[in-house]
């Protein structure tokens, strides 16, 4: 029909039956360029893949709330029962306009919703929003980053990997599959397995990269290893593919179809193409021989049905009335241009209704209003059924647009005629509502020490609320649901708290009604009232929900409206959901608000406290004037909250209180910074959200008082000397140990003399220290410095003291070169020097102690300050220890000596050396350096003198042996020896003489002798005697011939040897052999030896091979070492190292072709390898007599025919020669025939007659030849000869065949071969082909003569036009001159016949009942005619009738019926021919 738009589903325009999918519609804001997507629910929706498919600003309390435009799906289901009873009890008028349609009682379905809706009524268009950037978190976005970081490979790189990998593993699995397809077995578990584990691998690897436009989901990934095992089974496993079968008739159908497009084009098609095996096996008729149907149908009664499934659907009204009125005028005349509009089906069974009129009765009035519609073309129409045999008649659904909600029933539909469609009896009115709907807003009346703020993207923010602020009313909620709908209605809103999701049902919740419109009854009849109040219920009313939440736990609260349902069960969810219906998205992100989804931040109060490194310091804390110590002190903090941070604290020192404050950006490591004395107390802290609480505990700094001393002293009185002998001075300190004084001591008695700075340590505030000087004379002691741990840096201090001081005498061990005397050997003596101070002359004590024993001694009268105590000689081993105990001056003043003692070590004797010396010494190789192992018992360092036996020079050798290694209680090390020789052990020593072990005095270094490797002659032979002879050579060898002897090796050395050779080789044609600048090939060899062992020569070229030793290794010569080039024995280390071989060329032959005059023929054989030549063919007629009786006639006739053959040989060989020649007959076995004593180079063969004598190919070859000096040339395989003729044919020699001509008869299967049988167009000549399997074939059709090769012994060609065959000549293609000729096969071709019903057309027609039809038939053919008809049932195409009419000599037949069904012809048959076929 004209206008007319094709339908989709039921439901695709806004109509949505029980279990079909709703449509999503998308809107673009008016006036707003731009979609501002929210990045926030993008946050929400991203780990399950879902994103709102727009946003809307969330308006905030109280204020204008913008129009956005809403993208909803909603449901309906059946009418519940309690509606259905209301239906039924009531006259349902009319309703208002709608413009989302649900139907009731469905599943809810996905939908984005942009917007808030419920207050958008006829609002003009909001200004554009800013979009702006979204913010992605890591979370987010990891999941569309590829596993494999940018900075190791770039995205375009990966793809280019990943496809060229797939490439090279297809390229791969092709190449395995042809393989294996050519191979006999064709099955393969181990592909088959190894393909699988390949493809999972790759698929899983395409899975697990997530490389960006390759990435593959899980369930592809599953579905394509599923696919790769399919596949490989085919490929690999199966015998019979799956694969193969399904896809080899559509290419076998394609390529025929190819070929007999090729071969339709004039001259140069049959050619291309021929009598393709394809073509005849793809042969079909053509449909035309049976063309036409005639169907008859009655025309049944028209019927229609509003809304037959009985359905309740909703309207959104308020984004109608938002709408500018351009934009609803334009929807309105522009049908291809339309929103989803609500829409009622009204089902059409029959005619194409041209009008259609139905009531609508409103909810606000009741008043019952009657539309027309009579462009039924414009409607949206979905066709259910077509029904050809009837016409135009079809069952259609049309769905009818609504704009208001309100009752709707049908009234009347017309078709062209003006006839009246049946329309269905007590069917209910339709009831439209409105559809419910929802948006959250936010609750003016929070508490301000929440600090609630709205943000400029819509969402808000509170701080953490304490179990205080929860004893306080503060369960007013923060949230509103606005909900507008048919009621009462059922809300959900998920709930998700740092991800833990809630879902919150508010059905139960007593919602605030908003302001409703009450109906006056003064301007209203009592008819008015009452219809407004019977529909009134239906209306849809607005409600506010508050949601109620304390928030003591800080983080995300998100908010989402999910859902919406009314009293008729219409169901609207407000925004996308994940599997199941389920909102398990993240946190939400920091996107814009919408009015479905919010974000409340609850961010954590902030607190502050002292840092841990305060609990751990020593209190209080002291501040110092020292630059060495701390003037200011930064108090760690330890913040928690969001920077940046207002710590506010207070310092208390003693009445004086300070309040300060410090900004924080930082959270790591803040610090207060303390620069003067008193108590620290942390106030409070406020953090960018919040404030919060303080720490209660305090810090205090303190002032660190400067240290002082008081100093006092008393002399130290010895009569026995004089008199005062010192000072003993007493220190009191006071301030912070530990204490350092500083004092400058000066003797009065030098006034020139620098005075000695000195330094008094103390951890104790009182201490006491003598001061005894060891001159005498007036000391004055001046202190000038304090220090203590508060001022490391000192204080100054200044108090003198003056002492007069007689020295003490003294005495102390003085050293000799450096170093105090500490060891000595048993026997001898040692002296020990001492230092003495004070005045003279002296006298000193000292006391020896060994073992427990004490000896002491007095010396008197010492004039000299130093003086030498001798002690030894010493009588036993062990250590004295030597005590000054005391001395006294020349004023007879004594002084206890304390702690000036050495100890004194005496050992028995000196070391003992040793060699330790190999049991066949100490072996090296040319030219190393030799070292000898000698081992030490004694004390280090050790000298060691030796020297080498028989060396003239009688030179001593010194080493020094220090610690390196033990090898038990001795010392093994090493000396360094000059050269091989024995040398000898002479003396060793350290500090006492030492002893040499006897035994081991000695050792030999000995020079390991260097490998070598000549050839030993016994077995060679040379030409001449003594200087003028020539090179050492092997006996001569044949070519091809196994090689007897070898070159035997002569070895020295450590084995195993390692050998490197030099072969140097002249073929047997250079003239010049043997001399070294004109070699053909060099090469060279390594060869590992052991202690016997030969070199094996080569044999393969003819010609002269000289081998040349070149270096040699051994174990312990690890490098090789160069030989001397020679042929001569030069001594018993340096033999032969040049040797030769000469292998001669074996006899070789070959045999030659000649025709019965003498010329050369072109057929000759090279050995048995070479590929097979032509042979020579005789034709015979088929059939010709060859009897035992016509011998002597076929023997001469083939000796006519019969080249001559001859036995050439190369003047390589030596005559007389020998050859054996093995012959194939045509028929049974092989012959070996020997041809012995040829004395030149050439010899004639003839062969027998009975080798000749058959029919067939014979064969004959070369099988060895052999000269005079026994040397062979082997052509075959010794064990393939006189085995008969092998089954894959004999290479090489010459062939002879005597062919007989081909024939051809017609095949068992062709209709050719029963002369009573027709042949008709599209059958198959075939004909069977005998002789070799290669012919040319010859026949005619139509006049068309042609001529093509064939390989099969079965000849076909498909009759595919009428006319006239003939096959012609038949020749051997190997032998075009051998071909048969014929004249008996020629056959007649007949057309197959045909009929056409009702012109050949398929004619449908209507008829009423009663009315008779006449189906006209016309033939063509050759009479007398037989065909079937049938009549089929238009429905199900069942056979109703089936009658056969039979010789007929008529070329027309006529059908006359009422009866209805389709009329058609299945079979047809002339005198000649029939189809189909049978």
């Amino acid at each position: 029909m004209s206008g007319r738009q094709s339908g989709g589903p039921v439901g695709s325009q806004g109509l949505t039956p029980v279990g079909s999918p709703n449509r999503i519609a998308r809107q673009q804001v008016p006036g707003n360029t731009e979609n501002t997507r929210s990045t926030f629910a993008e946050r929400v929706y991203q780990n399950t893949g879902r994103l709102p498919n727009g946003i809307g600003q969330f308006s905030p309390f109280n204020g204008p709330r913008t129009t956005q435009p809403t993208e909803r799906v909603t449901t309906s289901t059946n009418a519940t029962e309690g509606i259905r009873a209301q239906l039924s009890q009531r006259d349902l008028g009319a309703g208002s306009s709608a413009d989302v349609l649900a139907s009731a009682g469905s599943p809810r379905k996905k939908s984005g919703i942009i917007g808030n809706t419920s207050a958008a009524k006829r609002a003009p268009p909001p200004p554009a929003v800013s979009q702006q950037a979204p913010v992605k978190k890591d979370g987010a976005t990891k999941a569309h980053e590829s596993a494999i970081p940018t900075t190791v490979l770039d995205l375009p790189s990966q793809r280019m990997y990943a496809l060229a990998t797939l490439g090279f593993m297809a390229a791969w699995k092709l190449f395995n599959a042809l393989a294996l397809n050519m191979d006999a077995n064709r099955t393969s578990f181990y592909l088959f397995f190894k393909w699988c584990v390949l493809d999972t691998i790759i698929w899983y690897c395409g899975w697990r990269l997530h490389i960006p436009r390759l990435t593959l989901s899980t369930n592809v990934m599953y579905a394509l290893v599923a696919l790769s095992v399919f596949v490989n089974l085919n490929l690999f496993f199966l015998s019979e593919s799956v694969i193969t079968i399904a896809v080899k008739p559509m290419a076998i159908s394609i390529a025929s179809s190819w070929l007999r497009t090729i071969k339709g084009i004039p001259l140069l098609g049959p050619r291309l193409v021929g009598d393709s095996d394809l073509l005849i096996d793809s042969f079909e008729l053509d449909e035309e021989h049976i063309l036409g149907r005639h169907t008859i149908h009655v025309l049944p009664h028209s019927l229609t049905h509003m809304n037959p499934e009985s359905k309740s659907f909703c309207i959104d009204d308020a984004q109608m009335y938002a709408e500018p009125w351009y934009q609803r005028l334009a929807l309105g005349l522009f049908s291809h241009n339309h929103r989803p509009q609500t829409a009622i089906p009204i089902l059409v069974n029959g005619t194409h209704p041209e009008t259609i009129s139905y009531a609508y009765t409103s909810f606000e009035t009741g008043q019952r209003h009657l539309r027309t519609i009579k462009n039924t073309g414009a409607l949206q129409m979905e066709t259910n059924a077509v029904y050809p045999a009837l016409g135009n008649w079809v069952m259609a659904t049309y769905y009818l647009p609504v704009t208001e909600v309100g009752a709707y029933e049908i009234y009347s539909v017309k078709d062209r005629k003006g006839l009246e469609f049946r329309t269905a009896s007590q069917a209910p009115p339709t009831i439209v509502v409105a559809c419910p709907q929802a948006h959250l807003q936010w609750n003016g009346v929070v508490p301000e020490r929440d600090n609630f703020v709205v943000g400029g993207n819509g969402h808000a923010s509170i701080c953490q609320r304490t179990d205080q602020d929860q004893a306080d009313d503060l369960s007013s909620g923060l949230i509103q649901v606005v909900a507008r709908g048919y009621e009462p209605m059922e809300i959900s809103v998920v709930r998700l708290v740092n991800g833990d999701r809630e879902v919150i049902s508010l059905d139960g919740s007593q919602p605030q009604p908003l302001e409703r419109i009450q109906h006056s009854g003064s301007d209203m009849d009592a008819a008015q009232l009452a219809a407004i109040e019977k529909w009134s219920q239906y209306q849809a009313h607005s409600s506010v929900y508050t949601l109620s939440d304390t928030f003591l736990r800080p983080g995300e609260y998100v908010y989402k409206l999910e859902s919406i349902r009314d009293a008729a069960n219409h169901s609207v969810v407000m925004s996308n959901t994940g599997p199941k219906g389920m909102f398990d998205g993240d946190k939400a992100g920091s996107g814009k608000a919408t009015p479905y989804m919010a974000r409340v931040q609850v961010h954590r109060r902030p607190s502050v406290g002292w840092g841990d490194a305060l609990h751990i310091a020593e209190l209080p804390l002291r501040l110092s004037e020292d630059p060495a110590r701390k003037s200011e002190y930064a108090l760690p903090l330890r913040l928690s909250g969001t920077g940046p941070w207002i710590v506010r604290y207070e310092i208390v020192n003693g009445e004086q209180k300070i309040r300060m404050s410090k900004k924080f950006v930082d959270g790591a490591k803040p610090t207060i910074e303390a620069q003067q004395p008193g108590t620290y107390h942390l106030v409070d802290v406020s953090d960018s959200h919040c404030g919060g609480q303080a720490e209660k505990t305090n810090v205090t700094l303190e002032l660190a008082p400067k240290p002082h001393v008081n100093i006092t002293s008393a002399p130290i009185t010895a009569h026995e000397c004089g008199g005062e002998i010192g000072a003993l001075v007493d220190l009191e300190l006071m301030g912070r140990p530990p204490f350092a004084i500083y004092y400058r001591e000066r003797n009065l008695r030098f006034p020139n003399s620098r005075p000695i700075t000195r330094k008094v340590r103390s951890q104790q505030r009182r201490h006491s220290f003598k001061v005894m000087p060891e001159l005498a004379g007036t000391y004055e002691l001046e202190f000038f410095q304090l220090d203590d741990d508060n001022y490391p840096s000192g204080q100054p201090i200044s108090q003198t003291i003056t002492q007069e001081i007689h020295a003490q005498p003294s005495a102390k061990i003085d050293t000799v070169n450096g170093h105090i005397p500490t060891r000595a050997c048993m026997g001898e003596e040692l002296e020990l020097p001492v230092r003495l101070k004070g005045q003279g002359p002296w006298q000193l004590t000292y006391n020896v102690v060994y073992e427990n024993r004490r000896t002491a001694k007095t010396v008197t009268g010492i004039e000299d300050e130093s003086y030498t105590i001798a002690l030894g000689a010493f009588k036993q081993p062990g250590d004295y220890t030597v005590e000054l105990a005391q001395v006294k001056d020349g004023n007879q003043c004594a002084r206890d000596l304390i702690d000036v003692s050495t100890v004194i070590n005496v050992r028995e004797g000196g070391p003992r050396v040793g060699f330790q010396c190999p049991d066949n010494g100490v072996r090296v190789l040319d030219g190393e350096q030799a070292q000898i192992p000698i081992y030490v018992q004694g004390e280090f360092p050790v000298e060691v003198r030796y020297h080498k036996i028989g060396d003239a020079s009688k030179h001593v050798y010194t080493a020094t042996i220090k610690r390196n290694t033990y090898q038990g209680s001795s010392q093994v090390s090493s000396v360094m020896a000059f050269g091989p020789g024995e040398y000898e052990l002479v003396s060793a020593s350290d500090i006492c003489a030492g002893t040499i072990d006897q035994q081991s005095s000695r050792c030999s270094v000995i020079v390991e002798p260097k490998p070598s490797v000549w050839f030993v002659t016994d077995g060679l032979r040379r030409e001449g005697e003594g200087a003028d002879a020539g090179i050492w050579k092997l006996h001569e060898s044949c070519e091809g011939m196994a090689l007897q002897n070898t070159f035997e090796l002569g070895l020295q050395g450590s084995g195993p040897w390692k050998i490197e050779y030099q072969v140097e080789f002249w073929a047997a044609n250079n003239a010049r052999s043997g001399v070294p600048g004109f070699v053909d090939r060099t090469t060279t060899h390594t060869l590992v030896a052991m202690q016997t062992s030969t070199l094996k020569p080569e044999c393969c070229d003819p010609g002269l091979y000289r081998y040349t030793l070149l270096s040699v290794s051994d174990e312990r010569y690890q490098k090789p070492q160069q030989l001397l080039r020679t042929a001569q024995a030069i001594s018993s280390q340096v033999g032969v190292t040049v040797v030769e071989h000469m292998i001669t060329k074996s006899p070789f032959a070959e045999l030659r072709a000649y025709s019965p005059e003498g010329t050369a023929l072109e057929i000759q054989s090279r050995g048995a390898f070479r590929r097979q030549p032509p042979s020579i063919k005789y034709c015979l007629a088929p059939g010709q007599s060859r009897s035992d009786n016509e011998a002597q006639s076929w023997a001469k006739k083939l000796h006519e025919h019969l080249p001559v053959f001859r036995i050439e040989f190369a003047e390589s060989g030596q005559p007389p020669f020998q050859a054996w020649v093995e012959v194939f007959p045509a028929s049974g076995p092989s012959e070996v025939v020997h041809v012995s004593d040829i004395a030149g180079y050439s010899q004639p063969i003839i062969l027998p007659d009975h080798v000749a004598s058959q029919i067939g190919l014979y064969h004959m070859r070369l099988v060895k030849t052999k000269d005079a000096r026994g040397c062979e040339h082997q052509f075959v395989d010794p064990n393939e000869v006189g085995l008969g003729r092998p089954d894959k044919g004999i290479a090489g020699g010459i062939e002879i065949e005597y062919i007989e001509a081909p024939n051809a008869r017609p095949a068992s299967s062709s209709p050719a071969s029963d002369p009573t049988r027709n042949v008709c167009v599209g059958d198959v000549l075939a004909f069977d082909l005998r002789g070799l399997n290669s012919w040319n074939v010859e026949y005619e059709y139509n006049k068309l003569h042609r001529s093509i090769a064939v390989n099969k012994r079965l000849f076909r060609r498909i009759a595919d036009t009428p006319g006239n065959f003939t096959l012609q000549k038949v020749c051997h293609r190997s032998a075009n001159d051998c071909c048969s000729e014929f004249d008996d096969l020629s056959y007649t071709v007949h057309d197959i016949p045909r009929v056409r019903v009702s012109g050949g057309r398929d004619v449908y027609q209507d008829i009423l009942e009663g009315d008779m039809v006449d189906i006209r038939l016309e033939l063509k053919g050759t009479p007398p005619f037989t065909f079937t008809w049938q009549r089929r049932s238009i429905e199900s195409s069942k056979v109703l009738d089936s009658h056969t009419v039979k010789d007929l000599m008529e070329f027309e037949y006529t059908i006359s019926t009422a009866s209805e069904g389709t009329f058609e012809v299945t079979f047809i048959q002339d005198r000649y021919c029939q189809y189909p076929k049978a």
